[in-house]
C-alpha cells in the first residue's frame, strides 16, 4: 500500500487542511509557514554551536607576530572543518532522536506541529525519522555537493506547498506526515 492509498482527504469533500489516515484519525495538517518557522528555529539552534566554536577556534587561528595580525590558513580550515563535522553531528542527532521519540524537535514543538507516520498516525520511528532527515540533510553534508545539495533542500521544502498534505520529499520518501498537535 503507497501512502496516497493511506492518506485521504476528510469527509467527502476535499477539505484544504485536514488528512484521514489509514488508522481512520481525522488529522489538522501543519501549515507550510508553520513548518518553515519550525526549520528556522531548528537550524538557529544547531547551528549556534557550531558557529560559536568556529569563532573561538578561527579566533585562536590570528596569531600577533609585532602587532600584525597574521591569518594561519591551516587553522582556518581546520576551524571550518571542525565547525562543519560539529553541525552535521549536533544536527543528526537533534532531529533524529527527538524526531523517533517524541516526534517533534524543540523548533517542532515551540510551534505545536509534530511529524507521524502515515499509517499509524504515531511517532514516526528511528527508521522513518533517520530517513527523512537523510533525504533533506544529507545532500548538503556531501564534500563538493553543496550547492546541488542546496537546491535539493531547496526543493524537498518548496514542494510542501504544491502538494495537497503539505508534504516535502522528505516527508514522502520517510512516510511521514507533519500535523498540528
Amino acid at each position: 500500500m503507497t501512502d496516497s492509498d493511506r492518506l485521504r482527504v476528510s469527509g467527502d469533500e476535499w477539505q484544504s487542511g485536514w488528512a484521514r489516515l489509514a488508522s481512520g484519525q481525522t488529522v489538522q495538517l501543519a501549515r507550510p509557514i508553520e513548518r518553515l518557522g519550525a526549520r528556522t528555529l531548528d537550524a538557529v539552534i544547531v547551528t549556534a554551536p557550531a558557529g560559536i566554536w568556529a569563532f573561538i577556534r578561527g579566533r585562536d587561528a590570528l596569531v600577533v607576530d609585532e602587532g600584525t595580525n597574521i591569518t594561519t590558513l591551516g587553522a582556518l580550515v581546520l576551524a571550518a572543518f571542525g565547525a562543519f563535522l560539529l553541525t552535521a553531528l549536533v544536527d543528526v542527532v537533534y532531529e533524529v532522536v527527538p524526531t523517533a521519540v517524541w516526534g517533534q524537535t524543540l523548533g517542532k514543538r515551540i510551534l505545536g506541529i509534530k511529524v507521524v507516520d502515515v499509517a499509524s498516525g504515531g511517532v514516526p520511528g528511528w527508521r522513518k525519522s533517520l530517513g527523512r532527515w537523510a533525504v533533506l540533510i544529507l545532500p548538503l553534508a556531501v564534500p563538493y555537493v553543496q550547492i546541488p545539495g542546496a537546491l535539493f533542500f531547496l526543493l524537498c521544502v518548496l514542494t510542501i506547498g504544491h502538494e495537497p498534505f503539505y508534504r516535502g520529499w522528505h516527508d514522502k520518501a520517510a512516510g511521514t506526515l507533519v500535523i498540528k498537535k
